[in-house]
């Protein structure tokens, strides 16, 4: 049975969130008035600080990532998070506390990372800086075990890192080989942007949030003319061949259900070990909504056992991956993924 607090949620949900923009600015403006208000109820488990930080040193983007480290005092395996927000917004405030958890939890480093968004810097900005806060994450940590998780568009950046993280570990021309993370886990991820999962048009009243049209506008500001088949903004169409065990969630009830399910079924056809945890009648990324909801208390401890169980194994190279062939990224991308490598530093 559904919880009275997610019945309440999906209630304020529809009327913050579920109102069909004008135009691509207005999608804009408002989730990002959205996410600059907005903090869920909670606080940090005991023994865990947050403080800010950069990560790396890419060039293109000085002094490096921007991200919030949560931590607790002695740490032995490090996590990164790729916010929410349809590609075009985000704040650490709505995730302070699911942050928290794991850290606690996991008695992980838990890095959230504020990635560029579109329009301003469109595909592929963001997944750079994911792939860039990966590599150097797992430089200056080498002894400890490394995890990524994400929701919603987080959730697409967590799977398409994997998937070119894998590649350049195949192809090994850019430098250095990257270290796969142990697992990763893609909660509600929007992981096609073609948009034509029966999904998208069946759930579009039952979803809390989001509706068909506020997906493409968003999808067209990441993709700024981008194929929009191409694994690296649709995972959907990935190869998972030599990827690390996944973990996916997604409500039954939400427009991006289908994407969640056609990543398990092409990860799994590929080998990979994939755990899908779906609900009724919760909104997308519920898991997120830690402090309010039951259910995403229950899911959480889920999620935290999923990973616990592959951080706690010896950190593995990347021999496994070389096995999967590399997908060639189009044109112009080769320059982006040579600078990704040309300077890779840890944590300041």
């Amino acid at each position: 049975m559904t919880s009275f607090a997610a019945r309440v949620v999906d209630r304020g949900l529809r009327l913050l969130m579920k109102r069909e923009p004008a135009t691509p600015d207005e999608l804009v403006i408002r989730l990002r008035r959205i996410a600059a208000a907005g903090r869920l109820p909670g606080r940090l488990p005991s023994g865990v600080t947050v403080r800010k930080t950069t990560i790396g040193n890419e060039p293109a983007v000085p002094p490096g990532v921007p991200a919030v480290c949560v931590t607790p005092d002695r740490p032995t395996a490090t996590v990164l998070y790729l916010h929410g927000g349809a590609f075009v917004s985000g704040r650490f405030a709505m995730y302070a506390n699911l942050c928290g958890q794991l850290a606690g939890r996991l008695n992980a480093r838990v890095f959230w990372i504020d990635y560029r968004l579109a329009p301003e810097m469109p595909y592929p900005g963001a997944l750079d800086d994911a792939c860039h806060a990966c590599n150097a994450l797992a430089a200056a940590y080498p002894d400890d075990p490394l995890a990524i998780i994400g929701d919603s568009a987080g959730g697409n950046l967590t799977l398409a890192t994997l998937l070119r993280l894998r590649d350049e570990s195949a192809d090994g021309e850019f430098g250095p080989r990257p270290r796969m993370p142990a697992c990763a886990v893609a909660i509600s991820p929007g992981a096609d942007m073609v948009g034509d999962a029966p999904s998208r048009q069946a759930n579009a009243a039952s979803d809390a949030m989001l509706t068909p049209r506020m997906i493409q506008m968003a999808t067209a500001l990441y993709l700024a003319g981008h194929d929009p088949r191409d694994p690296y903004v649709s995972p959907a169409y990935g190869d998972y061949n030599g990827l690390p065990p996944l973990m996916l969630t997604a409500s039954e009830s939400e427009v991006l259900r289908d994407d969640a399910y056609q990543v398990a079924h092409r990860a799994r056809q590929a080998g990979v070990s994939v755990t899908l945890r779906t609900r009724w009648n919760m909104p997308h990324v519920w898991p997120v909504f830690y402090s309010v909801l039951p259910e995403a208390r229950q899911d959480v401890a889920d999620i935290v056992g999923f990973m616990r169980r592959h951080l706690s194994a010896p950190v593995a190279g990347t021999g496994a991956a070389t096995r999967a062939k590399p997908h060639v990224p189009p044109s112009g991308q080769k320059a982006a993924r040579s600078r990704l490598h040309s300077r890779v530093g840890g944590p300041t």
